[in-house]
């Protein structure tokens, strides 16, 4: 089972919003506090030129696992 599977007792593990975002990123950040770090993108539409923040939770292990890639582990 997957986070985006539902379940026929439980309902859905999370809610992901419908709204999707097309564009370039042109900003990434990373920010980090006790729960984990957070990913933040700013994606910019070529055609309106809107400007979209988009944000993704890591929690430890998310962290432990990033860093063993980008390590080369």
């Amino acid at each position: 089972m997957t986070a985006l599977d539902d379940d026929a007792e439980t309902g859905p593990l999370f809610e992901v919003p419908s709204i999707s975002t097309f564009g370039a990123v042109y900003r990434m950040s990373i920010q980090t506090d006790a729960r984990g770090a957070v990913l933040v993108a700013y994606t910019r539409d070529s055609e309106t030129g809107r400007v979209t923040r988009s944000s993704l939770r890591f929690d430890q292990a998310g962290v432990a696992y990033v860093r063993r890639r980008l390590s080369g582990q």
